[in-house]
């Protein structure tokens, strides 16, 4: 069936999962101790010091901080609980809002370059100019994506797309998450195709009522039989045409 929106996943789609786990978050686990010092002040690091004690009472690796500490002190606690949070691979809320300042100061100061396949502007380029709409759904934060997008390797692809969801519309392997994307993007779920590389998703979204197709790209984890079966796959946004 025809689709009249496309709705994308970034890590394995548009996009290398090597970028976000080889560039990104390398850099603030590199940097972050620079940036809470010089930054960050008092009332920045406020929501971090109360996600880290809220953390600390049932995560022994993370080390409460006291309000009274010296600001040296907090500082410390926060790079460390910060990098154990990387190493975790938590999406905590004030965690990430920091890592999408980092990120937005190194966008622009040239310092990282999105990735994105070499496929994947031509084609978007094509479906948003026949009147397609293009939106992308990821578990990064809005602020993330459109940073990646807004300086990427192939320029600014921000003009040919409409939207951005995160996990604030819903977990990406839940259908009611793209019911509601559906409901917002007022398009008929069957008139809407989903990609992404994760098949656990491809399944909530046609659960859903929406299309979906896998994505193969070099470095993806393999799909199981089943999925390869219940599912078309495409190697290049080319095939969309």
């Amino acid at each position: 069936m025809p689709f009249e929106a496309l709705v994308l996943d970034i890590e394995g789609t548009t996009s290398s999962i090597s970028f976000v786990k080889d560039e990104l978050f390398p850099y603030v686990y590199k940097n972050v101790e620079g940036y809470l010092k010089e930054k960050c002040g008092d009332d920045a690091l406020l929501p971090l010091i109360e996600l880290s004690n809220a953390e600390a009472q049932h995560d022994s690796d993370v080390k409460a901080i006291a309000s009274d500490a010296a600001r040296e002190e907090k500082v410390d606690s926060l790079t460390k609980n910060i990098r154990t949070w990387i190493d975790k691979d938590k999406k905590l809320t004030a965690m990430k809002q920091i890592q999408g300042q980092m990120w937005k100061d190194a966008y622009e100061q040239n310092l990282i370059k999105g990735h994105v396949y070499d496929d994947v502007l031509p084609i978007l380029q094509k479906l948003h100019d026949s009147g397609i709409p293009i939106y992308i759904y990821s578990s990064g934060s809005v602020q993330a994506q459109k940073l990646l997008f807004g300086y990427s390797i192939a320029g600014d692809m921000t003009k040919v797309l409409s939207g951005y969801f995160d996990t604030n519309i819903g977990y990406k392997q839940e259908s009611n998450s793209y019911k509601k994307i559906a409901d917002s993007i007022g398009k008929e779920p069957a008139r809407i195709l989903f990609l992404t590389d994760v098949e656990k998703e491809a399944y909530a979204a046609v659960e859903a009522g929406l299309q979906s197709k896998l994505v193969l790209r070099d470095g993806n984890a393999p799909l199981t039989a089943q999925a390869l079966k219940d599912f078309e796959t495409i190697s290049n946004f080319a095939q969309l045409l």
